[in-house]
């Protein structure tokens, strides 16, 4: 109980606490939008709205092609589906670079053939990063919700011969009714908050996001008053975005499902289109082909990066193992207390989306205006950025922390009831074990998260700290491309080796 409430203390410490500094600081000195910075705000609901409508429209054919046929490697390709999650921002921005960037593999063809190049920067290079993110989010949401289709509905639209678009009307579109707002809303609110794509991909101060004028006003103008006027203004968007999810989401779909299951029913034998394959082999090309060229590119240039970059990388890996085992220790308490609470267990979505409404940049933020009179930034630095990165992570943690401690709660609760054994010995002998690899899973998960995030300590890169993604960051603005690809490539590695470890470990635990 007192871990758990020192959680919730924590949390609403790093949100409302942030969020209200915030809120006073700008209340006296509220700075009205200029023409300029209304732009700015345009601009991201814009790039937001068109990127979140795009993934969600492209998802509908996927997902629908994906589920209709059963194909070789099937079930490695809707996993697969599930990296782009725990991918590096600025890794998944090198990878579209080496194919769409100035000199990318399409502009040399382009050039080749006497066409004029294509330019990925501004709001089409930001719309075509935030869909590689979220296209594969979507996809796997539509395919949960295709599989919800009661197996008795295909045999019954077979028996009465329903194809084609009568099909889609009658069984589809209803199940695509409820869950593509509540998709498109996810997407949205992560595509507002979604600063270091805009920091990189954006094409000048035409292309600049909100959290991207909260980050210029911080470290560049020194406007405090600005930048929490602009934090404020974000928060009360990503608010009211908050709202209509909780309103739509009595059906609520998980963030990171991993299980899907797959029919060998082959769609009970209804007629397949051809376009389907289509859609499959844009998938893979999309999603992919990128991430294998920029490995190819930049994987031999590991072995010539300079020092500070593996300096970066440890500081990463110490950073992202210590944001993994907060993010994760909190997360336990707070399942641990609402397992226990049904008056509370209900309010975890709102708790979730309000973590991802609150953003780090407007969190930092917070925390900036706390600190900067009193404490030198330098020295805690890496303390803010685990805070931040953990609370971040808790929503996609939770998510599957929850499902595994109700499940053993059910299985064994009253029974331990009986045996007297209540609280931590509970937790011990009884919760802790049987829930392992799920709790592997998720520091990996968080680990991994934390490991290739840019934004928190791009705001607080003061001094010679500095973390892989900075410096590869660093790198890029330096024209050092070379550098940027290989370093690209070791954070991958990296990411990934983070996940698969603890995931693993789980498993193996599990197993034995």
């Amino acid at each position: 109980f007192l871990a758990s409430v020192i959680s919730i203390v924590f949390i609403f410490l790093m949100t409302i606490g942030s969020l209200t500094v915030v809120f006073f600081w700008s209340i006296n000195k509220f700075i009205l939008l200029n023409t300029y910075e209304i732009k700015v705000l345009v601009f991201t609901l814009k790039q937001a709205l068109f990127s979140s409508f795009l993934a969600c429209l492209l998802a509908i054919p996927i997902a629908r092609a994906i589920f209709r046929n059963n194909f070789i490697f099937k079930k490695l390709f809707i996993n697969v589906l599930g990296l782009p999650f725990i991918f590096p921002v600025i890794a998944a921005v090198f990878s579209i670079i080496l194919i769409l960037g100035n000199n990318g593999l399409i502009n040399k063809g382009l050039e080749l053939f006497g066409f004029s190049k294509l330019s990925i920067y501004g709001i089409n290079g930001i719309i075509l990063i935030n869909i590689f993110f979220n296209l594969p989010l979507a996809i796997r949401f539509l395919l949960l919700a295709w599989n919800s289709i009661p197996i008795e509905q295909f045999k019954l639209a077979r028996s009465l011969n329903i194809q084609s678009f009568d099909f889609f009307r009658s069984i589809e579109m209803p199940i695509l009714r409820s869950t593509l707002p509540v998709t498109f809303i996810i997407i949205f609110l992560i595509c507002i908050t979604s600063f270091s794509v805009a920091l990189i991909m954006g094409g000048g101060p035409n292309s600049t996001t909100l959290e991207v004028a909260i980050y210029q006003a911080l470290i560049f103008e020194f406007n405090f008053s600005k930048a929490a006027s602009l934090a404020s203004i974000q928060f009360f968007i990503c608010g009211i975005i908050a709202l209509f999810f909780i309103f739509l989401g009595e059906k609520n779909i998980p963030f990171a499902s991993m299980k899907i299951n797959h029919f060998d029913t082959n769609y009970l034998n209804l007629k397949k289109n051809m376009l389907d394959w289509f859609w499959i082999l844009l998938t893979v090309f999309f999603l992919i082909f990128p991430i294998f060229f920029l490995l190819f590119k930049g994987f031999w240039g590991l072995f010539t990066l300079p020092p500070s970059i593996y300096l970066a990388a440890l500081n990463s890996l110490i950073i992202a193992i210590f944001s993994g085992i907060l993010g994760v220790s909190i997360a336990l308490s707070i399942a641990n207390f609402l397992i226990h609470s049904a008056l509370f267990s209900k309010y975890i979505e709102i708790l979730s989306i309000f973590i991802l409404a609150t953003s780090p940049i407007v969190m930092g933020t917070g925390i900036f205006l706390i600190l900067r009179p009193f404490i030198n930034l330098e020295i805690l630095t890496p303390i803010i950025v685990i805070l931040i990165n953990a609370t971040m992570s808790l929503p996609f943690i939770l998510r599957a922390l929850l499902p595994a401690m109700n499940k053993v709660s059910s299985d064994v609760g009253k029974l331990s009831d009986s045996l007297s054994i209540i609280g931590f010995n509970r937790f011990k002998i009884i919760i802790f074990p049987n829930i392992f690899p799920v709790v592997s899973f998720c520091m990996g998960l968080g680990c991994a998260l934390s490991m290739g995030d840019l934004g928190v300590i791009t705001l607080f890169s003061f001094g010679d700290i500095q973390t892989l993604p900075l410096a590869i960051f660093r790198l890029m603005m330096s024209y050092k491309m070379d550098y940027a690809f290989s370093g690209s490539v070791l954070l991958i590695i990296l990411c990934f080796f983070l996940f698969y470890l603890f995931d693993n470990i789980g498993k193996l635990y599990a197993s034995s």
